[in-house]
């Protein structure tokens, strides 16, 4: 019984370990796009919003893939505040940045200023290309 128990401990302080470091390596987004644009320029930061919505494929494969990779995120912590946005539940953002599919990532400087569009899927290696062209 105290092998059952130690071995049940041992597991329960790994899976507290493991869920720790994930939650280290994940994307930190804003929801609030005036606050993103606000920790942006109070961190010198751009902002990136990524235009998704449920049931779709490639927003999913994109968050799943692309927005998940280890380089990506340590990346795009290093210099935007992202934002996710939902199309159907912010239908005039979507509008006002011309976003007619998902998913459509958009790029911008503290001051709202374009610099940068990606419309549809890219994986990992893609994204991390495109932002070391800008």
């Amino acid at each position: 019984m105290k092998k059952i128990f130690f071995v049940a401990l041992i597991l329960a302080i790994l899976a507290i370990g493991v869920s720790a470091n994930f939650a280290a390596d994940s994307l930190n987004n804003a929801t609030d796009l005036n606050k993103a644009i606000d920790d942006a320029k109070s961190q010198n930061k751009n902002v990136m919003l990524i235009f998704s919505q449920d049931d779709c494929y490639y927003c999913d494969l994109l968050k799943k893939d692309t927005l998940s990779n280890g380089d990506v995120i340590s990346k795009l912590n290093e210099g935007y505040v992202t934002v996710i946005v939902d199309v159907n539940q912010q239908p005039q953002l979507a509008a006002k940045y011309k976003v007619f599919g998902t998913p459509v990532i958009v790029f911008m400087d503290s001051n709202q200023k374009d610099i940068g569009r990606i419309e549809g899927y890219v994986d990992a290696n893609e994204f991390l290309d495109y932002i070391k062209g800008m």
